[in-house]
């Protein structure tokens, strides 16, 4: 009986990945759909108010230039750059989290600015040299990274630049809490590796990543625990502001963040 192929393998494992990509995002966009309450979510209350920040200044102006909203899920990001001025394409794996965002850019006046497709990461179905920006938050770590890198580079345009969040794979204390809470996320995603990372980059002409949120994972957990929001806030500001020094100190550090921001440029 002739044996598969390692093409043929890999392909199966990839669409394995996106059946089950596809089927959690879809629950999970039917449920916030029906259950829109956000009161013990901290990304809701600002946990990663950080990162998104300085992600948002490193994107700088977003009128005039033609952008990817990479893996949208559903697209509060992708609202976000609309009401900047940008006209987005974006696209995701799950139908679902696209009829959401669809029902939200029109309830806040952005649905004309829109371009929605549904496909996967891998494969992607716009022409190279597309886009002048591509931009994803908490994506590549749902993907085939290996195959992603070069995609991306495909549909940048020359000179272009790509910006991802992503979540770090080395801190131990956010491993347990991945380990303790294994529903908030799909048995296919994996947190991204520096070597992970520095491959990605390999793609691109040009490429870094700095990492964010080092002691300040810890009003998450106290959050997580306690459900009291002043007492997050207060020991958020607080750790913010000591990671701000200890990651200009120590750029090591950085590996052990919660997330980094990659930014890479063909």
């Amino acid at each position: 009986m002739p044996h598969a192929s390692p093409a043929s393998e890999d392909a199966r494992s990839l669409e394995t990945r996106h059946d089950i990509e596809r089927k959690f995002h879809d629950d999970k966009a039917h449920h916030h759909h029906h259950h829109e309450g956000e009161g013990t979510n901290f990304y809701a209350q600002g946990g990663m108010d950080a990162i998104w920040n300085a992600y948002l200044a490193s994107i700088g102006e977003l009128q005039k230039q033609t952008i990817l909203d990479f893996g949208c899920g559903e697209g509060w990001s992708t609202i976000e750059y609309g009401k900047r001025g940008a006209d987005v394409y974006c696209f995701d794996i799950s139908p679902g989290s696209l009829h959401n965002l669809l029902h939200e850019a029109e309830a806040v006046g952005v649905a004309r600015r829109i371009r929605p497709a549904v496909m996967a990461a891998e494969h992607l179905g716009y022409p190279s040299k597309s886009f002048d920006l591509v931009l994803g938050v908490s994506i590549l770590h749902h993907t085939d990274v290996s195959l992603v890198g070069p995609e991306v580079a495909r549909v940048l345009k020359p000179g272009g630049r790509a910006l991802f969040i992503e979540p770090l794979a080395h801190n131990v204390f956010l491993r347990l809490f991945r380990w303790l809470t294994p529903d908030r996320r799909t048995p296919t995603e994996r947190p991204m590796t520096v070597r992970q990372i520095r491959d990605f980059i390999r793609a691109f002409k040009q490429g870094r990543y700095r990492g964010y949120h080092l002691l300040s994972i810890f009003p998450q957990g106290i959050f997580w625990l306690t459900g009291s929001q002043t007492l997050f806030r207060l020991s958020l500001r607080a750790t913010e502001a000591v990671d701000k020094v200890l990651l200009t100190l120590f750029p090591f550090l950085q590996r052990y963040c919660w997330a980094a921001i990659i930014e890479v440029r063909n």
